[in-house]
């Protein structure tokens, strides 16, 4: 556009583009806010990167014993981490693998959409509408029946709908729910006494001593199921974490960028080049030290 911005037809589509869907006019404001920023900026450092020395294994590791050493240490850990795998599928109705979602019909009208590496047990018995979301993130879709509550339990937080559309995701710390239409309630964690009622476009992080609320928009939530990662000043660390299940490999967050904060919209269907980018947003880089290991520095 900015190379040939009389073209009557590029000027078409990229309108039809922006009007198409919430998410693009959102990706679309925050590049030129972006774009402006970018533009503020005086070019002090530009050249600094072409001194910055590339990653070398320590000289520890080149000794022979040492490999072995870590070698017997990493089997040692895909043990530990096979264990817990084996238990959840014990305890789960349905499981995601890598880069996997699936949409569940769970009765009554109600469904269920299952983000990568994530696992649910159902409980519609006696007309009950219960979910534990055992790992993982899942986006519900419901119908509202005041007489027989939906309601998602993940850990100690338990969310009941008040007829809705909404996402809970389940951190190692935390748990995140946020509602794309409707109501929810939220209980237990950190939570309140008496809960909180949450409406479109908010989202609750609930950690292990505060619970923070905050606005989003109603668009993001839950794209990933449109194959899309939204992130709106989110922490890097936060950001390489819901890249996670889409990747292969395990990531490992060795920046101290960890907490400088990401905005953008990443193509899921290429995880590695939306981890590439979202590093370049703050200078960090990939390293490959095997197909199962990635670390940004």
């Amino acid at each position: 556009m900015q190379e040939e911005p009389d073209d009557p037809d590029m000027l078409a589509r990229f309108t039809a583009w922006r009007s198409a869907s919430g998410l693009n006019r959102e990706a679309w404001d925050t590049m030129q806010r972006t774009a402006g920023l970018i533009a503020r900026l005086p070019p002090a450092n530009t050249g600094d990167w072409r001194n910055v020395p590339r990653y070398q294994a320590p000289r520890w590791y080149r000794r022979p014993a040492a490999r072995a050493a870590t070698a017997l240490a990493v089997a040692a850990c895909v043990a530990l981490l096979l264990a817990p795998t084996a238990l959840l599928r014990l305890q789960a109705d349905d499981i995601t693998g890598t880069a996997e979602t699936r949409e569940i019909a769970l009765g009554d009208g109600d469904s269920a959409r299952l983000a990568p590496k994530s696992a649910i047990a159902i409980d519609y018995a006696a007309g009950q509408r219960h979910v534990r979301l055992l790992a993982g993130e899942a986006f519900f879709t419901v119908r509202h029946d005041p007489a027989h509550p939906f309601t998602v339990t993940t850990g100690a937080v338990r969310t009941t709908d008040i007829g809705t559309a909404f996402d809970i995701r389940r951190g190692a710390n935390d748990v995140t729910v946020a509602v794309r239409e409707g109501q929810v309630r939220v209980e237990g964690g950190t939570v309140r006494a008496g809960g909180v009622e949450l409406g479109a476009g908010e989202i609750l992080t609930i950690g292990p001593e505060t619970a923070r609320r905050a606005a989003i928009a109603p668009d993001h939530i839950g794209a990933w199921g449109q194959g899309l990662l939204a992130a709106d000043e989110e922490p890097m660390g936060e950001v390489v974490d819901r890249l996670r299940p889409w990747l292969g490999a395990r990531v490992v967050m060795a920046s101290p960028q960890a907490g400088r904060h990401v905005t953008g919209v990443y193509d899921l269907t290429a995880p590695e080049e939306a981890l590439r980018a979202v590093a370049r947003a703050h200078g960090a880089e990939i390293h490959h030290l095997s197909p199962w290991i990635v670390v940004v520095r």
